[in-house]
């Protein structure tokens, strides 16, 4: 990565003079949208960036705020705590056109109707911003992305007020988010579990624009209104650069290994095992402590996500009632043949709250994952059957 953006770099200083001498008003700046693909796991939101040209001297450069160094020392406990650094990087059109038709991308081109003033102003910020003191910044998932950056941008330079004339429709980030992982039922259970109720929130049209795609259909409608001018659109032409057949829809996983086929296969084995060692009178415990070890050792990536990450819309959680670390407990006490009071206080409080869980379900603030309910339920069983069991076996 560190690599390829040096190679970037030594080409954008051999443009560079030319930057000085070129012609505004027969230059294009136009908003490239990358629609959103199956290769990868950040691929499946789409991209952004931005590309200045001017064929008559031949300049034609694009601008990514998407840049990260994955080599980067810590690189995936700082992006798990929300202290990810990206960068802005530029390359030669020819290679970034190379890179997204070899790996199946669709890409829409919007040239932007804004004045040679304005071409300038944009140009000159962005070469500013590729300085190796100003490159980096602290990226943000939903509040300052690859996205965000260039709207903001495209607001400020665009010669006026920008009006995003459509109309407002009421969507939450967690309902944007699932239209971009719908195809991958595991990522969006993921994701569900680690972010809270401030997902859930009602959002403007605005806080939309952190997906490619939201940008780009914002500013097809968008306009410019200028107290000295006539309002006009921003967008003077788009057209598809780069053509795919890739479609993320058509991998929509329906095998046994989605969360809720396999949660409620868990469940039938807690039963199972369960009314076996009922009839045995047995206790299972290696069973159960893997259970509950299971749950607890997700549940530390939670939590943390939840208490110490700087990620927006993680806190409060209400997922932290069922999966969090002080599962390790009753886990550990299963390893031990006598059962102790405090383990035993543990599994009745544990039954009890997941029985109000349950049960106020759909009173809860926070959109749970239904795929949640059968990873409940087996927790809810095997502390039941815990409480019950050595009930049992004490008489």
């Amino acid at each position: 990565m560190r690599k390829t953006f040096f190679v970037f770099f030594i080409l954008f200083c051999s443009i560079l003079p030319k930057v000085y001498a070129i012609s505004w008003e027969s230059t294009q700046v136009s908003l490239l949208t990358i629609m959103p693909r199956s290769n990868e796991v950040y691929t499946i939101y789409g991209h952004t960036a931005l590309r200045i040209e001017n064929q008559l001297q031949g300049l034609d450069v694009v601008f990514n705020y998407g840049t990260f160094d994955f080599d980067k020392p810590h690189f995936l406990y700082r992006f798990i705590k929300g202290e990810t650094d990206y960068f802005l990087s530029v390359e030669d059109y020819r290679f970034f056109f190379y890179h997204y038709a070899s790996n199946n991308a669709t890409v829409r081109e919007q040239i932007l109707d804004i004045s040679a003033e304005e071409k300038r102003q944009i140009m000159y910020m962005l070469d500013d911003n590729i300085e190796p003191e100003n490159r980096e910044y602290r990226y943000n998932f939903i509040f300052d992305n690859c996205v965000t950056r260039p709207r903001d941008i495209i607001e400020k330079y665009c010669g006026g007020q920008l009006i995003y004339n459509q109309a407002e429709e009421k969507t939450t980030f967690r309902k944007l988010i699932h239209e971009c992982t719908a195809p991958y039922p595991w990522m969006t259970f993921g994701i569900d579990l680690i972010i809270g109720n401030g997902a859930d929130s009602i959002i403007g049209k605005r806080n939309e624009m952190f997906l490619p795609v939201k940008l780009m259909k914002a500013l097809d409608n968008a306009s410019v209104e200028n107290d000295s001018l006539p309002q006009r659109p921003i967008v003077s032409s788009s057209q598809i650069i780069i053509r795919s057949e890739d479609n993320p829809e058509s991998r929509l996983n329906h095998s046994w290994s989605s969360p809720v086929k396999l949660g409620f296969i868990m469940v039938i084995l807690c039963v199972v095992v369960a009314v076996y060692g009922w009839i045995r009178k047995k206790t299972f415990r290696f069973f159960h402590s893997v259970l509950f070890l299971s749950v607890g050792l997700a549940g530390c990536l939670v939590a943390f996500v939840a208490l110490v990450s700087s990620h927006p819309c993680t806190w409060p959680n209400w997922n932290l009632l069922w999966i969090h670390p002080l599962h390790i407990i009753p886990a550990i006490g299963y390893l031990f043949k006598k059962t102790y009071r405090f383990i035993r206080w543990y599994h009745w409080s544990n039954f009890v709250l997941l029985s109000s869980l349950l049960l106020g379900w759909t009173w809860i603030p926070q959109e749970l994952n239904i795929a949640c309910i059968p990873f409940i339920l087996c927790l809810w069983i095997g502390s039941g059957y815990k409480l019950l069991i050595d009930r049992r076996l004490n008489k």
